[in-house]
């Protein structure tokens, strides 16, 4: 699904959604709404270096489909 869907779903479930809901809902992502994160140095670096490595060919990147097999793979080996 497009972030877009996806924006617009939950915006027009956020309004209509009771109050019990929408108290969950702020309870899960609370740390993201009211937090800051700032990227170190190193990380932002590294940021680069995998965005060039990417536009030489260099990287090893996955399409969706082959991303979602390796975590299905993986979870079920987890047996979760």
């Amino acid at each position: 699904m497009e972030p877009s869907s996806i924006k617009q779903k939950l915006h027009h479930y956020i309004d209509v959604a009771d109050e019990k809901k929408l108290q969950a809902i702020y309870t899960i992502l609370e740390d993201e709404i009211e937090g800051e994160y700032f990227y170190t140095q190193d990380e932002i670096r590294m940021f680069y270096e995998r965005r060039q490595k990417h536009l030489n060919g260099e990287g090893k990147t996955y399409t969706v489909e082959e991303t979602l097999n390796l975590v299905r793979q993986n979870r079920k080996s987890n047996g979760l």
